[in-house]
């Protein structure tokens, strides 16, 4: 490999190094301003770390086919070293306040939206459950008084007929008695087979 392009892999890995250490600051303040649980920090350290590896490799195989030397781990101890001696803390302040503001911004508009969408459609849904619900009482009320006008003739008819019902209703009652002794018959079977189990 020629110095120039030798230069150019050790430029490339020095910017890759100041990139891993800004995503790492990046990392560290959103994870510790949405309060990630710590039993998950282990596995997005890990995560981070994997991508991190992957986008080295990656330029890598783009500058010099994948060749991995010594010049490769120092062009990244500079870039990462270089980084956190001389921006990581500007970077950190600018972090927090860019996910303070992206915040804000959430926040503004599902404040928008609830005023604007959400709590209109909930009013409406409530009124029209409030209609449905008075409808549905109007129109019981209105079922039951017109049952009780339909039905007031067919009851007077009932009343009167009934005594004449007389003759016929003893005729039956031997089958109405024979019909309960043999039910009662088949309870007192029934319950003597549960005793035996």
């Amino acid at each position: 490999m020629t110095p120039a392009a030798q230069g150019a892999a050790i430029a490339s890995m020095m910017l890759c190094g100041l990139v891993m250490g800004l995503a790492f600051d990046v990392y560290r303040v959103a994870s510790h301003r949405y309060h990630v649980a710590r039993w998950l920090l282990p596995a997005l350290d890990v995560a981070f770390w994997a991508a991190a590896t992957l986008g080295v490799f990656g330029v890598l195989l783009a500058r010099n086919e994948g060749d991995v030397r010594m010049y490769v781990f120092l062009g990244l101890g500079i870039g990462v070293t270089g980084y956190f001696g001389l921006f990581s803390p500007w970077v950190i302040k600018a972090a927090g306040k860019s996910i303070d503001f992206v915040n804000g911004i959430a926040r503004f508009i599902w404040r928008t939206f609830e005023v604007l969408a959400l709590k209109p459609f909930l009013w409406i849904v409530r009124l029209l459950a409030k209609i449905l619900d008075i409808a549905f009482v109007v129109t019981a009320a209105l079922v039951l008084w017109t049952s009780r006008l339909l039905l007031k003739p067919v009851a007077a008819l009932g009343r009167r007929l009934w005594p004449k019902t007389l003759p016929i209703r003893r005729k039956f009652d031997p089958v109405v008695r024979a019909y309960g002794r043999a039910r009662d018959r088949a309870k007192r079977i029934r319950d003597a087979f549960k005793k035996k189990e």
